[in-house]
């Protein structure tokens, strides 16, 4: 039986749109229909807004998102910026961007601290969100680098580390008022507790591994002098060296290597 050429073009037709509506709504996820109602972004814990709200939605999957974020954490000491989204016809603006960003901040304390996260505004088009609707993602995250000079001496935060970066080819910690203020504070809060301290020195890869082991070790002792300085006891003070064994940051730059010269005070609460 011989089929005419305009049934088989009519076929052809309607299995080309078909193709092209179901990579539109189930590829894309950017069709109206029912198969657009949840997207891989909307299900992965990345923090949802409804309609005005300043509060994400609870999602049990919220706690694996940030479990995965906080295991990148950009490289040492880069900071993270939250910039929170509004919509043209939301009430409050920049405002209400804000305090989402603010509360998304909120959310991944103490684990990252405060003084390393910056908030910003963006006003984004209409994508559907309205009141009653699905929520949406309202805050975008990315890293901001740190930039130090390599000569400088510099103090990272963390949730329960200080870890004090140092310049190349140097043992002690630079004449630096910024690190002896920071220390003294740190010892005052805990000098009256019976919290210890664990201090492990590390080096970048310059130099022979003997070398360098001797160096992480001297870089650990220094601060250590200057814990006990401040009233806190030689006893509750343990010190080692990593050396080079344990880089932050490849060793082929000057940026890596200043990364990975750095002395890590770990307060054992």
């Amino acid at each position: 039986m011989k089929i005419p050429l305009w049934l088989i073009g009519l076929l052809f037709a309607g299995y080309t749109a078909w193709c092209i509506n179901y990579w539109h709504c189930n590829v894309c996820h950017c069709c109206d229909g029912a198969a657009a109602a949840t997207t891989v972004s909307e299900t992965s814990g990345v923090p949802l807004f409804n309609w005005n709200a300043d509060k994400p939605v609870d999602d049990p999957k919220f706690s694996e998102w940030k479990k995965d974020l906080l295991a990148t954490k950009g490289h040492q000491g880069d900071t993270i910026v939250i910039t929170g989204f509004y919509r043209a016809n939301e009430t409050g603006g920049e405002k209400l961007a804000l305090a989402r960003a603010a509360s998304i901040r909120d959310m991944l304390a103490p684990e990252f601290p405060s003084n390393r996260v910056k908030l910003a505004a963006k006003l984004v088009p209409d994508d559907g969100l309205a009141s009653g609707s699905t929520p949406k993602v309202s805050a975008d995250l990315s890293w901001l680098k740190m930039v130090i000079k390599n000569e400088d001496s510099a103090i990272i935060e963390s949730d329960k580390d200080v870890i004090l970066l140092f310049p190349y080819n140097s043992t002690e910690k630079e004449r630096d008022a910024k690190v002896d203020a920071y220390l003294k504070a740190l010892c005052e809060k805990h000098k009256a507790s019976n919290i210890t301290f664990t201090v492990v020195g590390h080096t970048d890869e310059v130099g022979s591994d003997e070398s360098n082991q001797a160096f992480g070790a001297a870089r650990a002792k220094s601060v250590a002098k200057i814990l006990t300085s401040n009233g806190i006891a030689a006893s509750r003070i343990t010190t080692s060296s990593k050396g080079e064994s344990e880089p932050v940051a490849p060793n082929n730059t000057e940026e890596g290597r200043h990364q990975n010269r750095r002395v890590v005070i770990t307060v054992n609460r």
